[in-house]
C-alpha cells in the first residue's frame, strides 16, 4: 500500500514538474504593426533568415529569446517545427557561410514587449501571462 502511495506521490509530482516546464506561448507584435497575420511558411522563412518582407514588402524584423528559455523551445518545436538544436546548427552554418545572421536575441518576454512597442516593424513571441492591450496576437495561417 505504501508503495504504491509512493508511486502515486512520485507521478503526480512528474506531472506537475513537466507541465511547470511549458509555457503558453503567443506570437505577437505591437497594435500598431501593419500585419496581423501571417502564413506558417512565411513565419518560418522570417525566422530562419530566409525573408525579410511579407506582404507588398512590409519590412519585418524578428525577435528572440535566450537560448535557455522556456519560451523559445516552445516557440521553434510548435511554429517552427525545429529543436532549438537543430536552430543553433541552422544559424551556425549561416553565419560561417557569411550568408546571415540570427534573429536579435533579448533576455525575456518584458524585453521582447518592450521592443515590440517601441517598434512596429518587429515580431516576437512571448509567454501569454504577459500579454497586454499594447500587444496583438499575430494568426499563423
Amino acid at each position: 500500500m505504501l508503495k504504491r502511495l509512493n508511486m502515486l506521490g512520485a507521478s503526480v509530482l512528474l506531472s506537475v514538474i513537466g507541465h511547470a516546464a511549458t509555457a503558453d506561448v503567443l506570437l505577437v507584435a505591437s497594435v500598431e504593426a501593419p500585419f496581423t497575420r501571417l502564413a506558417s511558411s512565411e513565419l518560418t522563412d522570417i525566422y530562419l533568415g530566409r525573408r525579410t518582407q511579407i506582404g507588398k514588402g512590409l519590412a519585418v524584423i524578428p525577435l528572440d529569446q535566450s537560448g535557455n528559455s522556456i519560451e523559445r523551445e516552445e516557440f521553434y518545436t510548435r511554429y517552427i517545427g525545429q529543436t532549438p538544436a537543430q536552430i543553433k546548427a541552422h544559424w551556425s552554418r549561416l553565419i560561417f557561410t557569411g550568408r546571415g545572421q540570427p534573429p536579435q536575441t533579448l533576455s525575456d518576454s518584458r524585453a521582447v514587449i518592450d521592443r515590440l512597442v517601441s517598434d512596429n516593424t518587429t515580431l516576437g513571441y512571448i509567454n501569454a501571462a504577459y500579454f497586454d492591450d499594447r500587444l496583438r496576437v499575430v494568426q499563423v495561417e
